[in-house]
């Protein structure tokens, strides 16, 4: 039976499901009202190698460490929570994930992967070595509970006050917290670090707090694969293909573009993307020039796309910046109030 939070997030939940009934509109064009534009190239083109590249980085993604938490580890925190980064990056499709069959201790798959990274790159070609290592570590893991004892509420209709009777409950809470790590290989740079946390409700009737489960796993991987999906956005970000942009068409003041970002690598009609360049950037203090990417602009993925590429309607360009060929997309992840509610609400 619902409890008062839960009622309370119920009527949440029905706004933001009203809310997300009204998104993904306006990405449908007629290709035909759109007449070809001249499109100069970019100052640091791309190569043509480059721009078709089908080439995603290679991933392994280890278990997390239960950091002797002895929580963490009743539930198989560490390796839950993988096997859901595991799939939320499957899904993105813009990662290779690499799987080794004859996986066994932490230290002895680092030194095989830097051995195979450092072969790939010093003759240049694939051995099937991973570019990059994603791993972490579990700081704490918390599991609670509190009894609730009956109670009713009064609401009022047309015929008067009616009663509500609310059973005693227990209500239970499991909280994960901690951060993953990508390295690059063979330097085993740190790439980025995305620290979580986490946590998940539930409740069931009872007659006393004696009822009380005194360990709940299943709560607490719930608990990680909530923070597996958190940190699925920063790490789709990361990962993100890039589109490289080679026609542009214009009807009126409206632009669309048309890139390399196809289906097969996670594309989406109604995807936010943003629009970058590399660009020649001096420090004023040091006079030194680093290519930097910067962004330009943003749009929409559109209803025009195949697995090859994908006609993006253009929302804003940054003042000062035009859309070069060369110029790449990619798609911005970022969680929808309708999965936030969902967490709360859990």
């Amino acid at each position: 039976m619902l409890n008062r939070f839960n009622l309370k997030a119920s009527g949440i939940l029905l706004s933001s499901i009203a809310i997300f009934g009204l998104t993904g509109c306006g990405t449908s064009i007629n290709l035909s009202k759109y007449k070809q534009q001249p499109l100069q190239k970019a100052k640091n083109m791309p190569s043509k190698k480059e721009m078709t590249s089908t080439e995603l980085p290679k991933v392994i993604i280890m278990d997390l460490s239960n950091n002797k938490i002895k929580l963490a580890s009743q539930a198989s925190l560490g390796k839950s929570i993988a096997t859901n980064i595991n799939t939320n990056l499957a899904n993105a499709k813009s990662v290779k994930l690499v799987k080794r069959v004859d996986d066994t201790s932490y230290n002895k798959i680092l030194a095989r992967e830097i051995k195979m990274a450092e072969l790939g790159k010093e003759i240049d070609a694939d051995v099937g070595q991973a570019d990059y290592i994603l791993t972490g570590q579990l700081s704490n893991a918390s599991y609670d509970y509190t009894f609730q004892e009956a109670y009713t509420t009064y609401v009022k209709t047309k015929h008067g006050v009616r009663s509500i009777y609310h059973p005693p409950s227990i209500n239970y809470k499991a909280c994960v917290e901690g951060n993953a790590k990508i390295f690059k290989l063979p330097s085993l740079e740190e790439a980025t670090s995305i620290p979580f946390q986490e946590c998940s409700n539930s409740s069931e009737e009872a007659r006393s707090a004696l009822s009380a489960r005194k360990r709940n796993d299943g709560l607490l991987r719930e608990a990680g694969a909530q923070a597996a999906d958190t940190m699925s956005y920063p790490l789709k970000n990361f990962f993100a293909k890039k589109g490289y942009i080679y026609e542009l068409r214009k009807d009126g003041d409206d632009i669309i573009v048309k890139t390399t970002l196809g289906t097969k690598f996670g594309a989406k009609e109604g995807d936010e993307i943003n629009i970058y360049a590399i660009e020649d950037l001096t420090n004023p203090l040091t006079n030194e020039t680093k290519k930097t990417e910067v962004k330009i602009a943003q749009g929409t993925i559109s209803n025009q796309l195949n697995s090859d590429y994908s006609w993006i309607i253009i929302d804003k360009i940054e003042d000062g910046k035009a859309i070069k060929a060369g110029n790449y997309v990619k798609i911005e992840y970022k969680e929808s109030l309708l999965s936030k509610t969902l967490k709360f609400i859990k």
